[in-house]
């Protein structure tokens, strides 16, 4: 049986009730829930990922290391849409999307490390990821796969679009890439469960959610440049990136700067959080979307590590 998924919230507003458990197999697994220094907490199950994600968290699940796995990221993804009041169309699409990432992490296993019990992993292991972002004036679920292989077994990712009837790789893409509109893509990343981050990548899409579904709590959020930047910083300590964080306030001039490493500075200051590229220009994110900011600048830190550019352009963003 798979251990509980685990809710990876925002500092200061979890509120999921204690499951000591829930990091099962996971060897020195998640935190106990509450835990304010990291924002980990449990839930009992998929349906509770809602109140999660209205926190402005991301929900994350081991998925099993057999065909199994395509149909929990189907119950997974179909209980937290359902949750949020998704049409039934949006979530047949997503239902759909979400089964064929997580049916491309049994080709992707060759980093899992076992101890002990056949099966049962201690690090590495396939993780299904929602959360929510507003982007380009709407919002979306964000779907992740991430599996511990870096690259693909072939050297270059597939081209959906280059995918025949008789191609061997790429068809799932190529379904993800159409019912998304697209709206999907792959980069860089780090593992979230367990007590140790391992490298490899995630592969996504993003759904897009109606306004009336969107939690009134995230319609409504606003945070000071401060509050985002230390949130900010215990999620990527949390991803195992707090050796080197730094975190400054210019509060008289409503500035936040956190340095990442030599290389990475990120400045929260009027509504956004921006942060410098490897080519030299820059991404930026609202003050609210902590979460996706968070997740691109462990892509970012990634690349550097492995001297790799950004795997598709606009991190991964297929357009």
């Amino acid at each position: 049986m798979l251990p509980s998924p685990v809710v990876i919230a925002e500092p200061l507003v979890v509120t999921s009730p204690d499951v000591p458990e829930a990091a099962g197999r996971w060897r020195g697994g998640p935190a106990a829930a509450g835990d304010t220094r990291t924002g980990y907490a449990a839930t009992e199950s998929p349906a509770e990922g809602p109140a999660a994600l209205a926190a402005g968290g991301c929900c994350a699940w081991p998925l099993p290391l057999d065909p199994t796995c395509a149909g929990e990221g189907r119950r997974v993804f179909r209980a937290a849409a359902s949750g949020l009041g998704l049409p039934d169309d949006l979530i047949y699409d997503g239902v759909t999307m979400a089964s064929e990432l997580a049916a491309n992490t049994l080709h992707a296993q060759q980093n899992v490390q076992y101890d002990g019990e056949p099966r049962l992993p201690v690090v590495g292991g396939p993780e299904l990821w929602l959360y929510l972002r507003s982007t380009a004036g709407r919002w979306e679920l964000v779907c992740k796969v991430f599996d511990s292989l870096p690259g693909w077994l072939d050297g270059e990712p597939p081209v959906p679009a280059a995918a025949g009837p008789d191609a061997v790789g790429g068809r799932g893409l190529q379904v993800v890439a159409g019912l998304s509109g697209g709206s999907w893509g792959h980069h860089l990343s780090r593992s979230r469960l367990g007590g140790w981050k391992v490298p490899g990548k995630a592969v996504w899409f993003g759904q897009p959610v109606p306004a009336a579904c969107v939690p009134p709590r995230l319609r409504r959020a606003w945070l000071r440049p401060c509050e985002a930047s230390r949130r900010l910083e215990a999620m990527l300590a949390a991803r195992g990136l707090g050796g080197s964080l730094l975190c400054a306030d210019e509060t008289g001039n409503g500035i936040s700067v956190l340095s990442v490493r030599r290389g990475i500075t990120v400045w929260c200051r009027a509504g956004t959080i921006s942060w410098r590229t490897r080519g030299g220009g820059y991404q930026r994110r609202g003050l609210t979307d902590v979460e996706d900011a968070a997740e691109q600048i462990v892509c970012l830190c990634q690349e550097l590590d492995s001297g790799h550019a950004t795997m598709s352009p606009g991190h991964g963003r297929v357009r």
